[in-house]
């Protein structure tokens, strides 16, 4: 395979965030990284802004909160296998925007497929049946052979 990197998840939310959204200066377009946690998670890391005494401007990377389960799945043997992954931050929603909803943070994740597993096949869902040619009506009503 080639080393372009393809969209293995195009839009997943982070869940249970360990973060105050509006005060972290993330953004849409920020970098963020994947990791395993001590409880088995998947962990979505960034580069978060954490003042010293409150005062002086400091930035260091923090945990913004975990993937889902069906995200998991998909991620885990790419994870497993060290796969270079590019993570960004798609869409967010701040506290102060959120309207009496909870913040939201949503991810995207490219890098190769070689060890993706079917979306249909992490969630335990049959795979669908192809569909059976039907064969084409003539105009002199001969049936193909």
């Amino acid at each position: 395979m080639s080393d372009a990197k393809l969209p293995l998840i195009h839009k997943a939310p982070v869940e249970g965030l360990a973060i105050h959204v509006s005060r972290t200066g993330l953004s849409i377009g920020d970098a963020a990284r994947l990791d395993r946690l001590s409880d088995g998670r998947i962990g979505v890391f960034a580069r978060l802004r954490k003042p010293i005494l409150g005062v002086i401007p400091h930035h260091r990377e923090g945990l913004v909160g975990h993937l889902g389960p069906v995200a998991e799945e998909i991620i885990a043997p790419s994870l497993a296998h060290g796969d270079d992954l590019r993570v960004r931050i798609i869409d967010l929603t701040p506290e102060h925007l959120a309207n009496g909803y909870p913040p939201e943070v949503y991810i995207s994740v490219w890098g190769d497929p070689r060890h993706l597993q079917p979306v249909l096949a992490a969630v335990d869902l049959p795979l669908p049946e192809a569909p059976k040619p039907k064969a084409p009506k003539g105009l002199s009503g001969l049936r193909p052979a």
